[in-house]
């Protein structure tokens, strides 16, 4: 190997380790303008500004704004999603899996709080917008899973839609707060045992009033 070619490849090792260190630093500044301000009000020449990139160099690694929060936004939904569905295939087969579950996806979620807050509530205008709607769906797939195989049937889809909402909001209310992982996990432990308490009465509840029979407060 010639010493032309040696540095020749030194070059290109070095070139794309600048490009990796720069991409890095855009998407943790942009993390971070994209959870306090939002994808509509973000300022690309803030995010260049605060790592020290010019908008020269961030045109080269992304297209534009919205390239940018799918590098942020797009690994954790993947990652969510499938041990979302990881953890609820467990629990179908074992429901004592629970609590251990619960556990497993909110260590997950604080760990990815401001990404998942972005994806969540600051994402309108972008093309990643309609995410939410994609993971409340999957979300809501999973609960009517759950009652239909404890009611025998297919339970009310605007109670779903109702009790996913709760649930949901639950969670962002924990991620907004300024707790410790330790905090956060007794915080969510304790609504996953007021959801699953909740859910028994509420499953005896739907019975009887499939049977015709009246609520014990009614």
């Amino acid at each position: 190997m010639t010493i032309q070619l040696v540095f020749a490849n030194i070059t290109i090792v070095m070139a794309k380790t600048n490009s990796d260190l720069t991409r890095k630093k855009l998407i943790e500044a942009g993390t971070e303008e994209f959870y306090r301000k939002g994808y509509r009000q973000a300022s690309l020449r803030k995010i260049c500004a605060d790592c020290g990139v010019t908008t020269g160099a961030f045109y080269f690694l992304f297209p534009g704004k919205d390239a940018l929060l799918a590098a942020i936004v797009d690994p954790v939904v993947e990652r969510c999603m499938a041990l979302t569905e990881e953890l609820f295939q467990k629990e179908m087969a074992d429901p004592s899996y629970g609590p251990e579950s619960d556990h497993i996806l909110t260590r997950f979620q604080y760990h990815h709080r401001r990404e998942f807050l972005i994806l969540m509530e600051k994402c309108g205008g972008s093309s990643r917008e309609h995410v939410r709607e994609l993971f409340l769906n999957r979300i809501s797939s999973y609960f009517n899973q759950f009652f239909t195989q404890a009611l025998g049937a297919p339970p009310d889809p605007d109670l779903m839609r109702i009790l996913v909402s709760l649930r949901v909001q639950g969670i962002l209310e924990i991620l907004k707060g300024d707790y410790t992982l330790e905090e956060t996990l007794a915080l969510s432990s304790a609504i996953s045992h007021y959801a699953d308490g909740g859910a028994g009465s509420l499953i005896n509840f739907i019975k009887r009033m499939s049977k015709g029979q009246p609520s014990p407060r009614g």
